[in-house]
């Protein structure tokens, strides 16, 4: 399905640039100073994948690091939609941009309700499991610059940049099951942060004045990712790190409108 709706986008967005280039000839496809632009992104996408899940087990606390699978060069897919990005032209030939998104998820715990059996073994009343508590927030912000050079050719419009990505989660779990064979020490934790730098250069092909085509892939690109998991209230935390360069990784093609 997702497929289907991006064919047809693609070709509607296509018949208005043959429409809009037979009407004007002499149109200005550069963005200036003070044009936003947004951008559907597809490829591979950008939120992390491991490293923040609860792997706690009862008795020992796995050391188990996060890593950056999102650079990967495998798996990629030009109908993946994984984002959007907008750019705001502080100068005419340099933009700051932002893309990211944030989840949240809460579980309010209930308490577990031991069933009735008579002397016959009959259940008068079923046992209640409890609900396990869980409180769950994903976090990924990547702000960067991008300079764009001037070619003769005034759709086409190349550019360099950086990107500073910011990955931060935590996963909160609680059971409040209370039986004579189990003791609940409290909120279990699994926090991770990450900071990375990445270098970008791409293109921009102004179809019309409002809408482009683009490219764009990571030459260079490091990540830092730490996690901590602590499995009860006063205790010591495990904590595992990760560090991950790639060179050339993380393609990205995207369909951009100009709002102003």
């Amino acid at each position: 399905m997702k497929k289907v709706v991006l064919v047809v986008i693609v070709s509607l967005l296509c018949i208005q640039s043959i429409i809009a280039q037979n009407q004007k000839s002499d149109n200005n496809y550069k963005p200036v100073k003070g044009s936003l632009t947004v951008s559907l992104l597809l490829g591979r996408g950008t939120y992390l994948e491991s490293g923040s899940a609860q792997n706690l087990g009862g008795n020992e606390i796995n050391g188990v690091a996060p890593y950056y699978s999102t650079l990967n060069n495998n798996s990629n897919s030009l109908m993946n939609m994984v984002g959007l990005e907008g750019k705001y032209f502080i100068k005419d030939k340099m933009a700051l941009t932002l893309t990211g998104g944030v989840t949240y998820r809460n579980t309010p715990e209930q308490i577990n309700i031991p069933g009735v059996v008579n002397t016959d073994g009959d259940v008068l009343v079923p046992a209640y499991n409890a609900v396990v508590g869980e409180d769950d927030i994903d976090v990924h912000v990547a702000p960067g610059v991008q300079w764009y050079f001037e070619l003769k050719r005034p759709k086409l419009l190349p550019y360099v940049g950086l990107s500073i990505p910011f990955d931060y989660s935590r996963s909160s779990v609680f059971d409040p099951t209370i039986s004579q064979d189990q003791i609940n020490y409290g909120i279990r934790h699994v926090e991770l942060f990450g900071i990375g730098v990445h270098g970008v250069v791409g293109l921009d092909y102004y179809l019309t004045e409002d809408f482009f085509i683009g490219f764009d892939v990571k030459p260079l690109t490091f990540n830092y990712l730490v996690n901590t998991k602590k499995p009860r209230p006063g205790t010591l935390g495990r904590k595992a790190e990760n560090y991950t360069f790639s060179l050339f990784s993380n393609y990205v093609f995207k369909l951009g409108f100009r709002l102003n």
